[in-house]
C-alpha cells in the first residue's frame, strides 16, 4: 500500500428508514484507522431518534425503542462523530447512504466530504463475488463480524474488507493497474484518489486473497468428474446390476435399472428417493429417443424430470454418436442443468456425454465492442463525468482479467449496469463475423461458446437461441437428431418474441454514434448522417406523444397501443406518424447507401474504430442496420403484414415499434421439430383439463405426438388444502382491497408470516401493500412488495432469511421459485391469471378463432394457476394452504376447469372469517375443515370473452 500521511475512518450508521429527510439516525459506530490500516480506536453511541423504530429495523438490528431512549440526539452524536474522524479519510459501505444521513444533520463537516466506498471497490475488485453486501462478504471472506447490522460490528468489518480490497488492488498485474488508475483519473474524487493515491504499485505480501480473486469459478466445464467405481461401471454400461454387455439392454430397461432402488443413484446417494413417476417419464423419453418420434410429458412438481431425460439423452448419446440439444426457457434452469444435473450424472457414468452449455449472444462480452466503450470518455448527455460508466469499466477489467467464459452470469449486473452491458454485449447487428480479429484468433468469446457446443454430445441452451439456430439452418448449434424442450409452456411465448422485430430510437442511434463524425461533416455522408439522427428523434418523439394522447396516460411511464385498423385511420395518425415514418425510411436508406459508397475512401479516423484495417466492414454493418430499421417502420407503422400484428409501446418514457407473428405453430413445426428425429416438450405445466391440445395446437407439434401425464409423488390429500374464502367481493369491487387485505393479514398472524401473496398486475400489489404495512408491523410481521422493498432477488432472499415475513409478487414469482420447508406455508391467489383482453396480441389471436375465451384465454389462466399453486409443495415433508381469492369460482362454469386442473388437494369452501383458523389448523395440525371435498362450483352461464378483464 501506499504510504498517504492521513488517517482513515470506517464507519456506519443504523437509522430508522432510508431517507434523510423524513428517517433518522438510531447508532453510529466507527473505527479509525493509520495510515497502515492498524485500528487506532474506536466510536459507538447509541442515539435517540424521537421517533418510533419500524418493526423491521427493529428485527434488523436488534436494537429496541427502550435501548434508545434517553440517549443523544442525532444532532449531539453526529457532532462527536466528527470530532472522532476529524482529518481522516472515511470509508463506507454504501456510503452515499451514510453520508446522506450525515450532510443532512452537520452539513458543514460532511457535505462536502468524500468516502472511500467498500460496496463500489468490492464490485469493482471482486466482479464475480456471489455477493457484495457486507454479512455475505464477510461471510465468503472469513472477517469476524460477530453482530451485523450493528454500527460497530459493521464498521470493523467494513475497515478489514477495506485492508483486503487494497491488497487485491496491488496484486493486479502492474499493466492491468496502471489501465485502471487511466480509466478511473475520468472521475476526479475517490475512485481516482483510490488507485492513483492508496494503492501502490508493488505486490504486498501480506496479502489476502489471489489476484485472480477468492470467487473466480470454473464454468461452462462439466468434464472434470470423478470416475465412478468399477461396480458403477458395470451398472451405467449396461443398465443393469452388471450381468450384461454392451448394450443388449434396451434404452428403456438400461434407465429404469439406473434409477431404481438398486441403481447407481440409490447406492451413491444416501438421501436418494425412488420415485416411480421419474422412472415412467425417463423410460417414454429413452423410448423416444430410441425409436425416433414426439412426446409430450407434464411431469408434477417432485417427478425429477431433469434428471428422467438427461440420462436417456447421455446413454444414447455414448450408444451412437448422435448429438442432443436440451432447451430451457430461463437462464436459471439451464445453468442448473449444466452446472449441477448433467454435472452430476456425469460422476456416474463411464464415458459421459462431452457436454456444453450454449446462451445467447447476448450474454456474451464482445471484446471489440468492448474495446470501443473503453475507448470512449465516459460522460453523460450533458458532458459530465459518468460514474456509473467509470465504475463499470474498472468492474470489467477486473472481470477479463478472470474470466474463461466472458459471460455475463459471472457478474451481478444491477442498475445502470444492465444498460452499460448493452453496450459491449456481442449483437448480430454490430458483429463483424469472421472478419473480426478477436473471431479469427479465438479470443471471442461467443465464438467459443459456439465451437465447444459444436463438438459436444449434449449442449443446453435456451428456447430463443433453439428459435435462432432455427432461423439460420442450424449455423448456431450444428447438426443435432434429438431435442427435449424443457418449460415448453413458454415456447409459444419465446417463438414470438424470437420470430418478431423491435425497434427503438436507442437503436438507430446507437449505430450512427458508434460511427462517429466524418472527417467533412458537410459531406454528403455527414448530412445523410446527421439526418438520420433528426429523423430518429422526430419520428420516435411523434411516437410517444401518439401513444400518450391515444391512452390518455398523460406521460405515464409504460404504455401500449395496438395497431388496429382503426387506429391506422385516426387523423393524428395519417397526418403525422405516417410522415414521420415516411421521412425515417427515406434517411435510413439515403444514409445507408451513403456508407455503402463510402467504403475504401477512409471518410472516418481509423483510431475510433478497435479495428481500424476493417473500417470497410464497420461501414457495411452499420448500413445493414439502418436498411433493417428502416424495413421495421415500414412493416410495422406503413405496410403491416397480415400474418404479424403491430403495435406501439412506452418502456421507461421511451417509444418503440413492435411487430410480432400471430401464429408460430407452423413455424416451429417446419423449422425446429421436422428437423429432428426424436422431440420431446416437458414441463410441470402442459395439461388443462387432461388434455394437451391447447399445447399442443400452439406449438405446431403435431396430432402424432404421444401424450403422458405424471402426478407428482407428494401426497397432496395430506399435504396441501384449497381453499375458497365464500363471500369474497368480485376482484373489481372497490372493497375487494381491504377485503383481501384483511384476509391475508389474518392467515399472517396465524402463521407468523410464512405467506406469498401472488397478484396478476403491479397496481394491485402496490394498493394491498400500503395497507398491509403498518398493521403487520404492529403484530411483528414484515411485508415485502417486489419492486418496492427491492428486485424480485432480494425480496426472495429477506423472505428466505426472515419468514416472519408476507411477501407479494407479481408476474415473475408465479413460477420459477423454489421454497421447501416451512418458511412458506400459504399462498394466496389474489385473482385467476387470465391473459389481458387489450394485448394486442392476445387481440389478434382472438380473432383467428371461434371461441376465444375457450380456445385461448381459459387454457392460459389455467397453466398460470397451476404454476402458481405450485409454489406451495417443493418436498415430501411440506404441508400448506392455497387461498384462492376469485369470486368467479363460486359463480362461473369455468371454475371446473381450474379446479379439476389442481393438484387432488382436499377443497374447503369457509367464510371470509374462517379462513386464518381453516389454514393455521391444516399447517400447523395437519386438520382439514370437515366440510373439506372436491368442491364442484354451481353452474352459471358462460362469460363472453369481453367479460373477462385482466
Amino acid at each position: 500500500m501506499g504510504s498517504p500521511a492521513a488517517d482513515f475512518v470506517a464507519f456506519d450508521l443504523e437509522t430508522t428508514g432510508l431517507s434523510p429527510k423524513s428517517d433518522r439516525v438510531i447508532e453510529i459506530g466507527a473505527v479509525r484507522l493509520g495510515p497502515d490500516l492498524r485500528i487506532l480506536d474506536r466510536f459507538e453511541m447509541l442515539v435517540d431518534p424521537a421517533m418510533s423504530i419500524p418493526l423491521a429495523v427493529q428485527r434488523l438490528t436488534g436494537i429496541s425503542e427502550r435501548d434508545v431512549q434517553g440517549n443523544a440526539t442525532p444532532e449531539e452524536a453526529m457532532a462527536q462523530f466528527a470530532d472522532f474522524s476529524q482529518g481522516a479519510r472515511l470509508v463506507a459501505h454504501g456510503g452515499i447512504f451514510d453520508m446522506a444521513f450525515c450532510a443532512a444533520l452537520l452539513p458543514q463537516a460532511f457535505a462536502n466530504r468524500a468516502v472511500f466506498d467498500t460496496l463500489d471497490l468490492a464490485r469493482i475488485l471482486m466482479p464475480v463475488a456471489p455477493s457484495h453486501s457486507l454479512p455475505l462478504l464477510s461471510e465468503q471472506l472469513d472477517i469476524e463480524h460477530d453482530r451485523p447490522h450493528r454500527a460497530l460490528s459493521d464498521a470493523e468489518t467494513t475497515a478489514e474488507l477495506f485492508r483486503i480490497l487494497v491488497d487485491v488492488a496491488e496484486q493486479l498485474p502492474a499493466s492491468l493497474l496502471a489501465l485502471m488508475r487511466q480509466v478511473a483519473a475520468e472521475a476526479p474524487g475517490p475512485l481516482h484518489d483510490f488507485f492513483a493515491g492508496v494503492v501502490s504499485g508493488e505486490p504486498s505480501p501480506s496479502s489476502h486473497i489471489s489476484p485472480a480473486g477468492a470467487f473466480s469459478e470454473r464454468r461452462g466445464d462439466l468434464s472434470g468428474v470423478s470416475a465412478p467405481g468399477p461396480d458403477r461401471i458395470a451398472m451405467a454400461a449396461t443398465g443393469t446390476n452388471g450381468h450384461a454387455q454392451g448394450d443388449a439392454v434396451s434404452l428403456p430397461d438400461a434407465v429404469a435399472a439406473f434409477l431404481g432402488p438398486d441403481g447407481p443413484l440409490a447406492a451413491t446417494l444416501p438421501d436418494y428417493e425412488y420415485r416411480h413417476p421419474q422412472v415412467e417419464m425417463s423410460r417414454a423419453v429413452a423410448q423416444t429417443v430410441d425409436r425416433g418420434g414426439r412426446l409430450m410429458v407434464e411431469a408434477g412438481t417432485g417427478v425429477g424430470k431433469s434428471l428422467a431425460y438427461l440420462l436417456p439423452l447421455a446413454l444414447h448419446a455414448r450408444r451412437t454418436g448422435t448429438r442432443a440439444v436440451v432447451a430451457t426457457h430461463t437462464v436459471t434452469l439451464q445453468e442448473q442443468l449444466a452446472h449441477k444435473d448433467a454435472a452430476a450424472l456425469s460422476t456416474l457414468l463411464p464415458t459421459p456425454p462431452a457436454t456444453a452449455m450454449l446462451k445467447g449472444r447476448q450474454h456474451y462480452i464482445s471484446l471489440r465492442r468492448w474495446e470501443r466503450f473503453l475507448s470512449t470518455p465516459s460522460r453523460g448527455p450533458h458532458g459530465a463525468v459518468d460514474l456509473d460508466a467509470v465504475r463499470f469499466k474498472l468492474k470489467l477489467l477486473c472481470w477479463l482479467s478472470q474470466t474463461a467464459t466472458g459471460d455475463r452470469s459471472e457478474l451481478r449486473l444491477a442498475g445502470p449496469d444492465e444498460q452499460l452491458w448493452q453496450r459491449v454485449q456481442s449483437e448480430a447487428e454490430d458483429c463483424l463475423g469472421a472478419a473480426c480479429a478477436n473471431w479469427r484468433d479465438a479470443r471471442c468469446f461467443m465464438v467459443a461458446a459456439r465451437r465447444a457446443a459444436a463438438e459436444a454430445d449434449l449442449v443446453i441452451t435456451n428456447h430463443a437461441l433453439l428459435l435462432a439456430d432455427a432461423e439460420t439452418e442450424g449455423q448456431v448449434l450444428g447438426d443435432y437428431r434429438t431435442l427435449v424442450v424443457d418449460e415448453a409452456h413458454h415456447l409459444e411465448e419465446s417463438a414470438t418474441s424470437q420470430l418478431g422485430a423491435t425497434l427503438s430510437a436507442a437503436d438507430v442511434l446507437g449505430t450512427v454514434d458508434r460511427l462517429g463524425t466524418p472527417h467533412q461533416g458537410e459531406s454528403q455522408l455527414g448530412i445523410a448522417l446527421a439526418a438520420a439522427r433528426e429523423a430518429t428523434q422526430r419520428l420516435f418523439g411523434d411516437v410517444k406523444g401518439f401513444v400518450i394522447e391515444q391512452s390518455g396516460s398523460d406521460g405515464a411511464a409504460n404504455s401500449t397501443l395496438g395497431l388496429r385498423a382503426e387506429v391506422r385511420e385516426l387523423p393524428a395518425y395519417q397526418s403525422t406518424l405516417l410522415r414521420s415514418a415516411w421521412h425515417a425510411i427515406r434517411t435510413y436508406r439515403t444514409a445507408a447507401a451513403a456508407l455503402v459508397d463510402a467504403r475504401g475512401s477512409r471518410p472516418f479516423q481509423g483510431a475510433l474504430f478497435p479495428q481500424p484495417d476493417r473500417l470497410d466492414d464497420e461501414l457495411a454493418l452499420a448500413a445493414q442496420a439502418l436498411a433493417d430499421g428502416a424495413t421495421v417502420v415500414e412493416r410495422v407503422l406503413i405496410a403491416p403484414s397480415a400474418e404479424h400484428v403491430a403495435w406501439l409501446e412506452l418502456r421507461a418514457e421511451q417509444a418503440e415499434l413492435h411487430e410480432a407473428p400471430i401464429d408460430v405453430a407452423e413455424q416451429l413445426r417446419r423449422a425446429v421439430f421436422d428437423r429432428v428425429d426424436a422431440t420431446v416438450l416437458t414441463s410441470a405445466t402442459l395439461a388443462v383439463g387432461g388434455s394437451f391440445d391447447y399445447v399442443r395446437s400452439r406449438t405446431g407439434i403435431g396430432s402424432s405426438a404421444h401424450e403422458l401425464q405424471l402426478e407428482s409423488p407428494f401426497d397432496f390429500l395430506r399435504q396441501a388444502l384449497t381453499v375458497l374464502p365464500a363471500g369474497i367481493p368480485p376482484y373489481d369491487d372497490e372493497g375487494y382491497d381491504q377485503a383481501l387485505t384483511d384476509l391475508v393479514a389474518e392467515v399472517a398472524v396465524k402463521l407468523r408470516g410464512r405467506t406469498l401473496v401472488l397478484f396478476a398486475g403491479y397496481s394491485p400489489l402496490k394498493r394491498v401493500h400500503g395497507l398491509l404495512q403498518n398493521r403487520m408491523a404492529n403484530v411483528g410481521i414484515a411485508v415485502l412488495g417486489q419492486g418496492l422493498d427491492g428486485t424480485r432477488r432480494q425480496v426472495l432472499a429477506s423472505f428466505l432469511k426472515n419468514p416472519q415475513t408476507v411477501l407479494l409478487g407479481t408476474s415473475s414469482f408465479w413460477e420459477g421459485i423454489d421454497i421447501q420447508g416451512d418458511a412458506l406455508s400459504c399462498v394466496v391467489i389474489a385473482k385467476l391469471p387470465f391473459p389481458v383482453p387489450t394485448d394486442p396480441l392476445v387481440q389478434a389471436r382472438a380473432q383467428r378463432v371461434g371461441d376465444p375465451f375457450a380456445e385461448l384465454a381459459l387454457p392460459e389462466a389455467v397453466l398460470r394457476l397451476k404454476q402458481g399453486f405450485g409454489r406451495l409443495i417443493r418436498h415430501s415433508r411440506d404441508r400448506g394452504a392455497v387461498v384462492l381469492c376469485d369470486s368467479r369460482l363460486g359463480t362461473r362454469d369455468y371454475a371446473r376447469a381450474f379446479l379439476d386442473a389442481l393438484p387432488r388437494a382436499a377443497v374447503a369452501r369457509v367464510g371470509l372469517g374462517e379462513v386464518g383458523r381453516v389454514v393455521e389448523d391444516f399447517v400447523h395440525r395437519g386438520a382439514a375443515p370437515p366440510q373439506a371435498e372436491e368442491f364442484m362450483p354451481s353452474l352459471a352461464t358462460a362469460n363472453a370473452w369481453e367479460d373477462e378483464p385482466a
